[in-house]
């Protein structure tokens, strides 16, 4: 049981709750709030409001001019008028159509290859909790998206990677963990430089934020230009690449145009990137391999090789014991309703992850 005072509300960043509450949480009960997950804490600070929602308000604007509320919706009738961008009571359209795109442009470019790496099979165990990462590999122009639900390994996978955790043991001694020059993305975020934003961009990437190319694949599309002269530890948090979780602190639209951005980046600089990431939307977008993690959470995990999106997408739902299809629309991906006449054919199929209209 949990007493916070009354002045307490959910904080954005969740890795602040450790610092105001003790304690244990649900399936993770042996554990301190201070060990838990990212995904974790987001359940734990979410767990009373998410069942007090009975009606939604849409917000819509300029960021920094203004902000106008709409009257309550329904549920569902909010979330459905908020992704179609139009209020119909008021008949105003406050949105261009927001589409989500079948496949990215980039897909159908023929990328030259010119590495493929090996990682060796893993295993690290922290505390009571043991993670296998079986091997697998990748190549350049390539991005790995990992599934798996919280608590399962995900992040100690990429801190690995990134050379901050040492595997326990490692097996097969004819793969080693490949050494690169590593950019990761943690999954919390503590902004801590002294000074502004063109100030950092000048320090850590001189030669690429004036680039021609990085500037339309990256500054233009997140409007980085409007946050040049502020400083770096007043931004809200939304403001081989190893990215935990990159729509973490993005609001609703913003993890499409965050989706854009690093597929078409990793496509030009011929980099790969390994990418831990709970929205669907997000996920299936990014995707060209995926790692499905299974197992109990917090308790002992496994990772898969890197498979297809269908494959990987198949195996995860399965577990879950849901079905998606997709708007057609904007090609959202939709869960269906369990035991719906399409949830029912979609699983004698085996196709849980419906790919085609």
């Amino acid at each position: 049981m949990y007493i916070l005072p009354s002045s307490d509300i959910r904080p954005r960043y969740v890795d602040h709750i450790p610092k105001a509450v003790q304690g244990n949480v649900g399936q993770v009960v042996d554990r301190n709030v201070g060990d838990l997950s990212g995904g974790e804490l987001q359940r734990f600070a979410i767990a009373c409001p998410g069942l007090l929602i009975n009606f939604v308000c849409c917000l819509y604007g300029k960021p920094g001019a203004f902000g106008v509320v709409t009257l309550p919706f329904s549920v569902r009738e909010g979330i459905n008028i908020f992704w179609a961008g139009f209020v119909p009571t008021e008949n105003l359209r406050f949105r261009d159509d927001f589409e989500v795109a079948e496949t990215p442009q980039e897909s159908a470019e023929e990328i030259e290859t010119y590495a493929r790496y090996r990682y060796p099979t893993m295993t690290k165990t922290r505390g009571n909790f043991e993670v296998i990462e079986f091997e697998g590999e990748f190549t350049d122009s390539q991005i790995i998206v990992m599934l798996g639900e919280n608590g399962r390994g995900k992040t100690t996978f990429i801190r690995m990677l990134a050379g901050l955790l040492t595997p326990d043991s490692v097996e097969g001694s004819d793969v080693e963990i490949p050494e690169f020059n590593v950019s990761y993305k943690p999954q919390k975020s503590s902004p801590r430089f002294p000074d502004t934003v063109r100030l950092l961009l000048h320090q850590r990437i001189r030669d690429s934020y004036m680039h021609p190319q990085f500037v339309s694949d990256v500054m233009k599309p997140l409007l980085i230009e409007q946050l040049m002269d502020e400083e770096v530890a007043n931004l809200s948090p939304a403001d081989l690449y190893l990215i935990d979780e990159p729509s973490a602190y993005l609001d609703s639209e913003q993890p499409i145009v965050a989706s854009e951005v690093i597929k078409r980046f990793i496509l030009h600089a011929k980099k790969t990137a390994f990418v831990v990431e709970h929205d669907f939307i997000m996920a299936t977008y990014l995707a060209d391999r995926v790692i499905v993690y299974e197992g109990k959470p917090s308790v002992d995990c496994t990772a898969n090789s890197p498979q297809s999106l269908l494959t990987s997408m198949n195996l995860f739902l399965s577990h879950l014991d849901i079905t998606f299809r997709r708007d057609p629309t904007n090609y959202r991906p939709r869960i269906n309703k369990l035991d719906s006449t399409k949830d029912r054919k979609q699983k004698a199929a085996g196709s849980y992850y419906y790919l085609d209209d």
